[in-house]
C-alpha cells in the first residue's frame, strides 16, 4: 500500500510530495520527493531506525546527505574531474578541489517526479528526473528512473535505470543513515556488523584511493565474520579517531543470479536486523563521525556515530584507476543497479 500526501513547498516553489509506503507485517517507509529522501523506516514495535527532518526546509539546508540519493557521481574525485576517452573533464568542486557526492546541486537537491503506479497485484512507487547536459559539468542529458516497492517479505526493493546522450559518467548510490537501537538519539557503537567482503580500496590523507587494494583480514577494517562498531575500533584507535569512512570490494558469487549480500547489521539488545543487498562492487561503510549537533526529527539531536551508512557504489574515483570497474557510460548503453533493504526482528 501506498499513500501520498503534501510535505511543502521548496524555496524555489517546487511542490513536494510524502509516499507513505506500508505492508501487512507491521513495516512502513516515508519516502519524499525532494532529494528521494527516506524520512522514516519504521518497524512494527514503531522504532524509526533513520535519521531524518520534520519538514522540508532542513531537508534544504542539510548538509550531510541525510536520507538521501546520490548522484551523478558518488563519493569523491580527485581535482573535481573525470576521465573520459582518456580526456580530462573538468566538474565542479564542492570539497576543496574535489567533487563530492555529484557537486553543488546534485540528485539529493532535486525535487523527483513521482507517481504512484499500479503494478500486477501491487503498487509501486517510480520517480524520475532528468538531469541536463553539462549539469555540475557532466556531459550528456541524462535521464534517471528509479522505482521503489515495499514488499511484504520486508523489503525495500529499489531498481534503477539511466540512460545518456553523451558519454557520461554515473556512479549512484543513496546516503541513509541508519540506528537500529534509537532513530538516531545515542551512538552505534555497539551495533554488530557484518560486510560481505575480505577487501577494501586504500584511502589516501584526502579520502580518495590510492589504488592499491588491501585485503581487511588481520586490520582493524575486518567486518566478514561480523563484529561491534566498537571493537574494531578499539583494535586501532588511533587511525580510527574519525570511525569507518572505507570502501568494501563485495565478495560476488558469478554463478549465482541473486543479488549479492553486502553488509548486515543488527541491534543485539532490540534484535532489530537490516541487511543490505546491491549489484554494485563495492560498498561504502561510513559511521557518521562528522555530524555535529545536528537537530533531527521530534528535535533529537544527531553527533558523531549517531547513524552508518551503507552505500551500494562503484569504486570512488574510478575512471583515475583503470583496475577499478568502469563507471561509464554511453549513448547506445543503459545504466541498471538494484538495491534492496531486509528489515527483521530476530
Amino acid at each position: 500500500m501506498i499513500t501520498q500526501e503534501s510535505f511543502g513547498t521548496t524555496q524555489s516553489g517546487a511542490d513536494v510530495q510524502k509516499f507513505i509506503f506500508s505492508n501487512k507485517n507491521g513495516y512502513s517507509v516515508h519516502l519524499i520527493s525532494y532529494g528521494l529522501s527516506i524520512q522514516k523506516i519504521i518497524y512494527p514495535d514503531n522504532q524509526d531506525i533513520v535519521l531524518g527532518f520534520d519538514n522540508l526546509s532542513e531537508y534544504e539546508n542539510d548538509n550531510y546527505y541525510i536520507g538521501k540519493i546520490i548522484g551523478r557521481n558518488a563519493n569523491r574525485l580527485s581535482n573535481g574531474s573525470v576521465i573520459i576517452n582518456k580526456k580530462e573533464v573538468q566538474l565542479s568542486q564542492n570539497e576543496s578541489l574535489k567533487q563530492l557526492h555529484g557537486g553543488h546541486e546534485g540528485f539529493d537537491k532535486k525535487n523527483w517526479d513521482c507517481k504512484i503506479i499500479n503494478f500486477e497485484d501491487k503498487k509501486v512507487l517510480i520517480a524520475t528526473y532528468t538531469s541536463q547536459d553539462l549539469e555540475e559539468g557532466y556531459p550528456g542529458e541524462l535521464k534517471v528512473t528509479i522505482s521503489f516497492e515495499l514488499t511484504n517479505k520486508n523489503t525495500l526493493e529499489m531498481s534503477y535505470t539511466a540512460t545518456t546522450t553523451k558519454t557520461t559518467v554515473v556512479n549512484l548510490t543513496r546516503h541513509d543513515y541508519f540506528n537500529l537501537k534509537d532513530g538516531g538519539k545515542t551512538d552505534i557503537k555497539e551495533h554488530f556488523i557484518k560486510i560481505n567482503s575480505n577487501k577494501f580500496t586504500v584511502n589516501d590523507s584526502e579520502s580518495l584511493p590510492t589504488g592499491e587494494i588491501k585485503d581487511t583480514k588481520y586490520t582493524a577494517l575486518h567486518f566478514n565474520t561480523g563484529t561491534s562498531i566498537a571493537e574494531n575500533i578499539a583494535k586501532d584507535p588511533k587511525n580510527l579517531v574519525m570511525g569507518f569512512d572505507h570502501n568494501y570490494i563485495i565478495n560476488n558469487n558469478k554463478n549465482n543470479n541473486a543479488i549479492p549480500l553486502a553488509g548486515v547489521a543488527t541491534d543485539l539488545e532490540s534484535k532489530r536486523q537490516l541487511e543490505v543487498y546491491t549489484t554494485q562492487p563495492g560498498l561504502q561503510f561510513y559511521t557518521a563521525a562528522y555530524l555535529d549537533k545536528v537537530k533531527g526529527k521530534n528535535s533529537v539531536i544527531y553527533n558523531g556515530f549517531h547513524g552508518f551508512c551503507f552505500e551500494g557504489q562503484h569504486f570512488p574515483d574510478a575512471t583515475k584507476h583503470e583496475h577499478f570497474e568502469s563507471t561509464i557510460l554511453r549513448p547506445h548503453q543503459t545504466y541498471t543497479q538494484k538495491l534492496i533493504y531486509k528489515f527483521s526482528a530476530k
